[in-house]
């Protein structure tokens, strides 16, 4: 009998909020799906706090020996969530991905990818990366329909199905606060001087603006912007109890992250989003609220999260954790 029933990768360990809130969502998920805790092990940038933080076992993404010892007492990888093919700054991030996936198929694991999103691909490199990477899966599983498109152009030998991002099935306690922040998060990219500018004649007018930092990147360009911006306060959100609590405070946010706006779907407080990437753009367009381009839009309610989105998703890895599970 294998040690691992599951190995766990994704951008884990770099003090991301939002890739730390899909590592908690897929532990959660598996563990509910009826797989033990101590056949879980992430490959981590930072593998002693992840240890530390979920209670789970982890070892470094960048120590390939231990890496493929891994492998060797494993039964599947799951990329767990995330835009991890994309090519916009570099071709690296494809082939890093593509290669660690290689070598577990090496070793004879199946490979799950979850909750996904493909591209932006600008190159031929990041494309042929891509869809050899896929095609070494047995199950593509993508969380909009940009991607779903994607994926099914690459014409894999495996099943695709369109669900949602992974962070949607955490359960967030909605409290009955007082509601008096409106959350602001900006992100570095290229045309940060642009956005910042498009919303400041506007984003002044609203009451006790906080600064929403989902990693230590986003804090420095938020503070950057202070001189622009008359924040009330800049808070550095590091996990899902921060966020629970900041959410839950808020009447209204504009960002520029895809998981603030899923968070603050998930908190059902009116949202806007700056889409400096195509993901942003498509949570925006199937959660029915404004993207700001050229010219500022209020923040919208957005649709209420559907129950049940990722059904076949469940049905599929209780099936796995129980031996039953094939394409």
């Amino acid at each position: 009998m294998k040690k691992y029933k599951i190995v766990l990768l994704g951008y884990y360990g770099f003090g991301n909020l939002g890739d730390e809130l899909l590592l908690k969502s897929c532990i959660e998920f598996l563990i509910s799906s009826g797989i033990d805790r101590k056949k879980i092990i992430v490959l981590s940038n930072d593998p002693d706090n992840t240890q530390k933080i979920f209670n789970i076992d982890s070892v470094s993404r960048w120590k390939f020996h231990k890496v493929i010892n891994i492998f060797k007492q494993s039964e599947a990888l799951i990329l767990g969530g995330g835009g991890l093919f994309q090519d916009s700054s570099s071709v690296k991030s494809c082939l890093w991905y593509w290669f660690i996936m290689w070598l577990a198929k090496y070793y004879g694991l199946k490979i799950f990818a979850l909750g996904q999103s493909i591209g932006p691909l600008k190159t031929s490199a990041g494309k042929y990366l891509t869809q050899r990477a896929f095609n070494l899966c047995d199950l593509v599983h993508v969380r909009d329909d940009l991607s779903f498109e994607i994926a099914k152009s690459f014409k894999l030998n495996s099943r695709v199905i369109l669900g949602s991002d992974l962070v949607m099935m955490l359960k967030p306690e909605i409290l009955n606060n007082k509601r008096d922040k409106f959350l602001l998060n900006l992100r570095p990219c290229k045309n940060i001087n642009d956005f910042i500018n498009l919303i400041v004649p506007d984003i002044n007018n609203f009451e006790n603006i906080t600064g929403v930092a989902l990693s230590n990147d986003d804090e420095k360009i938020l503070k950057k912007s202070a001189n622009k911006i008359n924040f009330d306060e800049i808070i550095r959100v590091k996990n899902f109890k921060d966020a629970c609590s900041l959410w839950n405070s808020a009447y209204s946010g504009i960002g520029m992250r895809l998981h603030f706006g899923i968070l603050s779907r998930m908190f059902k407080i009116p949202v806007a989003m700056i889409p400096y990437d195509p993901k942003v753009s498509e949570f925006a367009r199937i959660s029915r609220i404004p993207i700001i381009t050229e010219k500022f839009r209020e923040p919208v309610q957005p649709l209420n999260i559907p129950s049940g989105i990722n059904n076949y998703l469940k049905s599929f890895m209780i099936k796995f954790a129980n031996g039953q599970a094939s394409n």
